[in-house]
């Protein structure tokens, strides 16, 4: 019988109403799920590259259709698609449903996109009950499951595509792609570029501009438009290039990514515990230290002012660290208002690590340019008082999370 080739989706709202439509249905019968899941921040990479490698992903292990079966109004044709896998591919953002809107620009690229922050599974969706022996799970943006889903599902790994440190872990997966490039989501795209011609030529238009730019977001931001040397890859490049082939007529790339640095620095309607959660990493080292690192992109002046001064940012902090189990709570900022400036704030929250600031100031001062924090020019009258705190402005500014984190584990896995 002759097949016909057809485009399923016109959109992706339509594929994630009818990926979340299955998901459900397959929790429901304790039937066999896929999982693309990005790291516990839910940043940008990890929204973008989850949904893309799902996409992608559903779109080439999907049988063709019979061409003498009907082809259904647009809603049902999903609900056919998804009818014909046995296991379904569900994108899953690794965080709360309560903690999307703390991320502002994620709400801008829906924006420009087919659906909203709504129809993103969360880990609220997750059902109590879920199976691990019925779930696989691809992980995007990282490569070490993180809590809560990690005491679970830590053997259900199958599959990593990431561009942080090699954490060794997993080393049956396949693929298991852990290469630098300056974004997660573009080598998401590049390990699927060989099925462009095959599938994608059979999408409609729509399908290829939201793909391009659901991909192009986190890509521009996190090289800042292909201009932060030092992340850039010719992998970034490539994808990049071959992207805005796809974004259909009148894209502004540049206004695009202007408008999404805008949005992911308006964070001034937050409260100081949304700040911290917006952005944050979390990792166990094997001696047992859980060290955790809030990203916030204002100085951190400008976020102990929020607080009322640094005796209530410290409190707020404490409860933080509590909430989250922590024995090391760090804050790295970043603010472009009279420069680009990068502030670190780091807290030993009990006696075993009440000394890692120091410690680490003594390791690393030579390579991160450590000047102490606040001076004359931080607008902050009262210096840090409370035991193993220390904060510093960061002169070596193309240090960020991604080259930070590992040395700060490093020195936490002494203690």
């Amino acid at each position: 019988m002759s097949i016909r080739k057809m485009a399923t989706f016109t959109s992706l709202q339509q594929f994630l109403a009818g990926a979340t439509q299955r998901f459900n249905a397959s929790a429901a019968s304790n039937s066999p799920v896929h999982l693309v899941v990005g790291n516990e921040s839910a940043d940008l990479d990890s929204f973008a590259s989850s949904i893309l490698y799902a996409f992608l992903d559903t779109i080439i292990k999907a049988p063709d259709t019979p061409k003498s079966q009907p082809i259904h109004q647009p809603d049902k044709e999903s609900a056919a698609f998804f009818d014909r896998i046995s296991v379904p591919t569900i994108p899953l953002l690794s965080i709360p449903r309560n903690e999307v809107t703390l991320r502002p620009e994620h709400a801008y690229l829906t924006s420009h996109l087919s659906f909203t922050l709504n129809d993103m599974p969360t880990l609220s969706d997750l059902p109590s009950n879920m199976d691990p022996s019925k779930t696989s799970i691809t992980l995007v943006d990282h490569n070490i499951l993180q809590p809560p889903l990690a005491p679970q599902f830590s053997n259900c790994i199958d599959s990593v595509i990431d561009h942080h440190v090699d954490e060794n872990e997993y080393k049956r997966a396949l693929p298991r792609i852990i290469i630098p490039a300056g974004s997660c989501t573009s080598l998401v795209a590049n390990h699927f570029r060989t099925h462009y011609e095959t599938h994608w030529n059979n999408l409609p238009a729509s399908i290829h501009s939201e793909i391009a730019r659901l991909a192009l977001a986190p890509i521009l931001v996190d090289t800042a438009n292909l201009k932060a040397e030092s992340k850039v890859t010719s992998i970034d490049i490539v994808q990049v290039t071959e992207l805005l082939e796809r974004a259909g007529e009148g894209f502004d790339s540049n206004a695009f990514y202007n408008e999404l640095q805008a949005a992911k620095g308006d964070i001034s309607g937050l409260s100081i515990d949304g700040l911290l959660r917006k952005d944050y990493k979390q990792w166990t080292e094997k001696n047992g230290v859980v060290l955790g690192i809030s990203a916030v992109t204002r100085s951190l002046s400008w976020v102990v002012e929020k607080a009322g001064g640094i005796e209530a940012f410290s409190a707020e902090l404490e409860n933080y660290a509590k909430d989250r189990g922590v024995d090391i709570a760090i804050v790295m900022t970043t603010d472009h208002s009279k420069g680009f400036r990068r502030d670190l704030l780091i807290w030993g929250a009990n006696d075993r690590t009440k000394g890692f600031a120091q410690s680490f100031e003594d390791s690393a001062n030579e390579k991160f340019k450590l000047e102490r924090w606040p001076n004359e020019k931080d607008g902050v009258t009262a210096s840090i008082a409370i035991e193993g705190m220390k904060a510093w402005t960061q002169a070596s500014l193309d240090l960020s999370r991604k080259q930070v984190a590992p040395i700060l584990r490093e020195v936490a896995s002494k203690l």
